[in-house]
């Protein structure tokens, strides 16, 4: 039973991260049709907003023309605003945790966890209790020492396991994406929702790797427990980086699934975000079919 649903989550998380990416792509490509118009005077066939354009204005709808062409720049400036932002934050705390870097601890923990490849992790002198993959292309497993004080052999080693699925799986770029897209795409709130439940099967799905490594929940279930304990657990994260974190996302919700993992319980995307979303989008479909006849 518990591997069917962990088959289950692994197929939410790619349907959640393909019909997020899809509808950012799908918008993306409809306001790139209009720049493009707008800047170029290209004639796009298949310019659907090119064509919402033209019958507002031919309905004396001017001001709402002017709105179209704002959201669209605004769109942009937004999404490269944020790649910037996160891509220059991400930097500046690569930069801070090498000046905090305990190189003995880092070092060990290479040659027991990571001895195959160059090295991945990067443990800091910090009291508080952290634990994150860091990073796009070139990841980095950020732990504490404070992390390392609070846990037990088998829960560091859970904690571990749990990280290294987060490197192996690039997800704090995948998250990064859709994170992008729902800022970007403001005005469509079911990207926002779909990002923060894809965050969440994608902690589950790793907390379930580091039980399949060690064969046990106790080691996973323990680390959740302590940090959900701990008022330093509190701490709060930078918000400007790329990164995936072990104690951020549904502390009590994981707990729950590990104690009882055939419960299930899961969590359903807000059905407020999909109403708000979902005629956006069929307008938009409209809109597609009537520029193709």
């Amino acid at each position: 039973m518990e591997k069917q649903r962990v088959e289950w989550w692994k197929r939410r998380s790619d349907r959640l991260l393909s019909t997020g990416l899809g509808i950012a792509l799908f918008t993306f490509v409809l306001m790139g049709m209009y720049a493009m118009h707008m800047l170029f005077g290209w004639n796009i066939p298949f310019d659907v907003l090119r064509i919402c354009n033209m019958w507002m204005q031919e309905h004396g709808w001017l001001s709402v023309s002017h709105l179209l062409g704002t959201l669209v720049i605004c769109t942009f400036v937004l999404f490269t605003g944020y790649a910037m932002d996160q891509c220059y934050g991400s930097y500046r705390a690569a930069q801070r945790c090498r000046q905090l870097e305990n190189h003995a601890l880092s070092e060990r923990f290479n040659r027991r966890y990571y001895p195959q490849g160059e090295p991945i992790f990067i443990i800091v002198r910090h009291a508080e209790p952290l634990a994150l993959t860091m990073g796009t292309w070139k990841r980095r497993i950020i732990l504490s020492e404070g992390l390392l004080q609070l846990l037990d052999e088998q829960e560091l080693e859970a904690v571990v396991h749990h990280e290294r699925f987060h490197y192996e799986q690039r997800d704090p770029l995948r998250t990064f994406m859709l994170s992008q897209a729902s800022f970007a795409l403001w005005f469509l709130p079911v990207l926002r929702n779909i990002a923060i439940h894809y965050k969440i099967s994608r902690e589950v799905l790793a907390d379930h790797a580091a039980i399949e490594q060690l064969g046990t929940p106790a080691g996973i279930g323990g680390a959740l427990l302590k940090l959900v304990k701990s008022s330093r657990a509190r701490m709060q994260l930078p918000a400007r980086m790329i990164y995936s974190s072990f104690a951020e996302t549904s502390l009590n919700y994981r707990i729950h699934r590990i104690i009882e993992p055939d419960s299930g319980h899961s969590p359903r995307l807000a059905l407020w975000s999909v109403i708000i979303s979902l005629p956006i989008l069929i307008v938009l479909s409209v809109l597609v079919l009537w520029s193709l006849i």
